[in-house]
């Protein structure tokens, strides 16, 4: 199994300040052992408040905070920044972790920083969160229902040129519908939604339209669904796993069951951490309380008469098959 879209490296940072260490190992290795997870995708994503004096910073102190914990893991979990490395994960000699950004707002347009990061183990990036920057406009916030305007600047299509030099994949989840239009129809580079749902099932600016997901098929890009209930439309009132059934099904039919995966968004953790110290900070919005309940997303969907195979591949062998096309030698 696969996962392409979790907050890990934030959690981490935030859990150390606190005192808390070895967090890998006491909440999230058994878990994925015993759900069979393989794949991480780990994102940085820097916060409003770090924004802009500290966002370097704070996704530097992001990176390091991984690195350690990946350090005291060696041989159980670990980086993933070739295609070597990821046949070790595939074959389950350890979990792997394939470390993103979620947005460049705090690197600007200095492509300089953008080499920095894939030296410490960057395989890919977003170029803003949902938040407008000086190279790109991104889409409303989940919590939010609005179009946003602007696509791409000339720093941002600056920045994708250095992120093909340096073999990274663009993930277009938070971009707006004019920066996805400009880099599906023009830009050179392997990319995916990590987190994004469909926007004829639930109606949400978050969500891809039926021609962004069939453009991103086109260009042998994969949609990780995207289980928070915001944007499977479970907040309407929906079961939460009919909900994600119905997405990863439209998703299928749209894209073809060979470019679809998981990139669920998983928040639960991080907000029971962030609760400790704020009792008013989120309620959460997950649509599943973990990867310990993903056999309930398995078996909803194989009840629902989807086969084994279709089911595999969503749950993992897509979202390798496109890393062994996209990562370096």
């Amino acid at each position: 199994m696969a996962d392409l879209h979790l907050d890990l490296p934030g959690e981490l940072l935030f859990r150390h300040a606190q005192g808390e260490m070895h967090v890998i190992a006491r909440h999230y290795l058994p878990v994925w052992l015993e759900a069979g997870i393989r794949l991480i995708g780990a994102s940085v994503f820097v916060e409003d408040c770090c924004l802009p004096g500290s966002g370097l910073r704070n996704a530097l102190l992001q990176i390091a905070a991984l690195r350690e914990e990946l350090g005291e893991l060696e041989g159980k979990v670990c980086l993933i920044r070739d295609r070597e490395e990821l046949e070790r994960a595939y074959a389950g000699r350890c979990v792997g972790i394939l470390l993103y950004l979620e947005g460049l707002d705090f690197l600007g347009a200095d492509t300089e920083l953008l080499t920095l990061c894939s030296e410490l183990g960057v395989t890919g990036a977003s170029l803003t969160w949902s938040r407008c920057n000086l190279l790109a406009s991104g889409c409303c916030r989940a919590s939010e229902q609005r179009a946003v305007r602007g696509g791409l600047t000339q720093e941002g299509v600056r920045i994708l040129h250095k992120m093909e030099e340096l073999h990274m994949f663009l993930d277009i989840s938070h971009l707006n519908d004019e920066g996805i239009e400009t880099v599906l129809t023009e830009a050179d580079i392997p990319m995916l939604a990590t987190h994004s749902n469909a926007r004829e099932v639930y109606f949400h600016y978050r969500n891809l339209t039926d021609g962004q997901i069939a453009l991103l098929a086109d260009r042998g890009g994969l949609i990780g669904l995207n289980a928070c209930d915001l944007l499977t439309g479970a907040c309407r009132g929906g079961g939460r796993l009919e909900q994600m059934r119905r997405h990863l099904l439209y998703l299928c039919r749209q894209a073809g069951e060979d470019h679809v995966c998981l990139g669920l968004d998983l928040c639960h953790r991080y907000e029971l951490a962030r609760r400790e110290l704020d009792d008013d900070y989120g309620q959460g919005d997950d649509g599943l309380s973990g990867h310990g309940e993903l056999p309930l997303l398995t078996a909803a969907l194989l009840e629902g008469g989807m086969e084994p195979l279709q089911v595999g591949k969503l749950l993992g062998e897509n979202a390798f098959a496109f890393f062994r096309r996209v990562l370096p030698v």
